[in-house]
C-alpha cells in the first residue's frame, strides 16, 4: 500500500491503514522468541527519506500530530504519520527480504521483527493507530 499510495484517495488509504495496524500489532504480540536484542543498521537511508517525503506530501495536513509531552503550539508537534509508516514499512520489508532470500532466513527475519518491534517500531504502530482513530472520530477519514 505504501509503494502505490498515490493510486488511493487519501481517506480510503488511511482507513485501510487503520484496519491493517491492529493486525500487525496482534501478530507481533503473538510472536514469542527467546532472543538477545540487537540493533540493526538502517539500510537505504536515501530510499527511506524518499518514502518519508512521499508520505508527508500524500498525507498533507493530516500528517503531523502531538505526542505526549508536546506543547500546545502546532510547531511543537513531534508525531508524524509519515515517520510512523516509513519505519513500519522498512522494518517489515527488511524481514520479508530475509524470507525471500535463497535459502530463506526465517530465524533472522523473526529476530529482526521482534527486536525492532520491542526497541522501536512497535511504538510507531501504537502512535499511528491512535492518530488514525482520532482522525476517524473527527470525520476526516470519510
Amino acid at each position: 500500500m505504501l509503494d502505490h499510495m498515490e493510486v488511493y484517495q487519501r481517506a480510503v488509504w488511511l482507513l485501510e491503514m487503520e484496519r491493517v495496524l491492529p493486525q500487525i500489532k496482534e501478530g507481533m504480540a503473538n510472536l514469542e522468541l527467546d532472543v538477545e536484542y540487537s540493533f540493526f543498521v538502517l539500510p537505504d537511508l536515501e530510499y527511506r527519506f524518499h518514502m518519508y517525503t512521499r508520505l508527508k506530501t500524500f498525507l498533507g495536513e493530516l500528517d503531523d500530530y502531538a505526542l505526549e509531552g508536546d506543547g500546545e503550539d502546532p510547531a511543537d508537534r513531534s508525531g508524524s504519520l509519515a515517520d510512523d509508516f516509513t519505519d513500519i514499512y522498512f522494518e517489515l520489508s527488511r524481514g520479508l527480504d530475509l524470507l525471500d532470500a535463497d535459502p530463506p532466513d526465517l530465524v533472522s527475519a523473526l529476530t529482526l521483527w521482534h527486536t525492532g518491534h520491542v526497541l522501536h517500531w512497535g511504538q510507531h504502530v501504537c502512535d499511528a493507530g491512535r492518530r488514525l482513530g482520532k482522525l476517524r472520530l473527527l470525520g476526516l477519514l470519510g
